[in-house]
């Protein structure tokens, strides 16, 4: 199994790759990218079986020299919508803190997305760093639909 998790809090990104390495029984590969740009760049590039992502994410990755750019409060979705116009079908999760963006709840978006990307898109997990319920989500998510 091979896993694209962009996402650019280590915060966060840790415990879900450490979650995936235990529910893979180690037998999976991992690649962090960190922006819209570096995720999209190794997703034209490699084939993934499934794509983990934040939704908020920056616009480049973050360095001592660059901000990153402006952060894109609807990332992950910018992302859904330029594989679906690059054909790029990988089965994708949203794994996000926030329930609201920019006015929109996260149900409505997530319901948007299944009717836009019903080939790729999976659902979203709401993250919490108090609870473990995120981890219940994410894995009724990827065994539901084959991916373990």
């Amino acid at each position: 199994m091979k896993i694209l998790v962009i996402e650019d809090d280590d915060n966060k990104y840790n415990p879900v790759r450490n979650f995936l390495i235990e529910l893979y029984n180690n037998n999976v590969t991992i690649i962090h990218k960190k922006s819209f740009q570096s995720g999209m760049e190794i997703l034209y590039a490699e084939k993934f079986d499934l794509l983990i992502l934040d939704m908020s994410i920056p616009n480049f990755d973050v360095t001592e020299l660059d901000d990153g750019g402006d952060t894109l409060d609807r990332g992950g979705e910018f992302i859904l919508e330029e594989m679906d116009r690059e054909n790029i079908i990988t089965k994708s999760i949203i794994i996000t803190q926030y329930e609201e963006f920019k006015g929109v709840s996260l149900a409505e978006i997530d319901k948007n997305l299944m009717e836009e990307f019903k080939e790729s898109y999976l659902g979203c997990v709401s993250y919490n760093t108090g609870y473990d319920n995120w981890k219940n989500e994410l894995e009724q998510l990827i065994k539901t639909n084959n991916l373990c």
